[in-house]
């Protein structure tokens, strides 16, 4: 592998157990949590070594910065069973553990009790992605990878805008698509989002994700893959922000408006006027 992959080859590395982390994928001192989340969950699905059972669920914590160069992802399978797997993951650098996942996969089951996702959870109401400007990566204001990913805000504020209220939305993909749009691809782009405080701040200030919890929604109809290049819809609710914490829960639609995705983290936060 070069010392600069693609994301594809990123993903495949890690697939086998190592890769190397390419560079301008930085968010501050540390590599974008979602390339990361994106590795250990291709990490998993090799170990569950079945096509048919797909990520239910997963919960990351990031221990410590994942920095550009070799990484190695080690996995154990907790239980396999009748339907489910689950597997702990955890990416390596330096013989330091960096960053850690508690995934399950599952197959599919015939039920009885099926309750459309869609039914109360309808897409946010964006402008239009053609109508938003593509947030530009701008050295040293944006985070490094942002070059990679494409942010259209339709909804809430800004980041550091010093707005009343938290949470926003918007439209989001690759910058450049990836040769295929699966569930390491998409947890790879959900997290390129900031914090649902981030519009409250009036300037920079230290935030970091501490834990993230994931639950992938299956398409209405997931022999039709999805498309790389297209456009995502985005919409995140905080809970609570005190005491330095804030708990906040995002969704994510695809381009069809169904429910793909539920995203809920908790963030540490040092308000400079605390």
């Amino acid at each position: 592998m070069t010392a600069d992959p693609t994301l594809d080859e990123m993903l495949d590395g890690a697939a086998t157990g190592a890769t190397t982390v390419a560079p301008g994928w930085g968010q501050g001192r540390a590599t974008y949590g979602g390339l990361v989340a994106g590795l250990l969950v291709a990490r998993a699905e090799t170990l569950t070594a079945d096509p048919a059972r797909r990520l239910r669920s997963a919960a990351v914590s990031f221990v410590g910065p994942v920095t550009p160069g070799t990484a190695e992802l080690q996995g154990t399978v907790l239980r396999a069973g009748g339907s489910a797997t689950t597997v702990d993951v955890k990416l390596v650098q330096d013989g330091t553990v960096r960053a850690a996942m508690l995934a399950t996969l599952g197959q599919d089951r015939a039920t009885a009790i099926a309750f459309p996702a869609d039914r109360r959870n309808p897409p946010p109401d964006l402008p239009e992605p053609d109508e938003l400007q593509p947030i530009p990566y701008l050295e040293g204001l944006t985070p490094e990878f942002i070059r990679h990913v494409e942010l259209r805000y339709g909804s809430g504020g800004f980041p550091l805008s010093g707005a009343a209220e938290p949470d926003f939305g918007g439209w989001f993909r690759f910058r450049e698509p990836p040769a295929r749009m699966g569930d390491r691809e998409l947890i790879a782009l959900v997290d390129a989002w900031p914090p649902a405080i981030a519009p409250m701040f009036g300037g920079p200030a230290p935030i970091s994700t501490m834990s993230w919890s994931y639950e992938p929604v299956t398409a209405p109809d997931p022999t039709v893959p999805d498309r790389p290049d297209a456009l995502w819809r985005y919409a995140v609710h905080t809970h609570v922000a005190r005491d330095g914490y804030t708990q906040a829960a995002a969704r994510v639609w695809d381009a069809d408006g169904h429910l793909r995705a539920i995203s809920n983290q908790t963030v540490s936060y040092f308000d400079p006027r605390g």
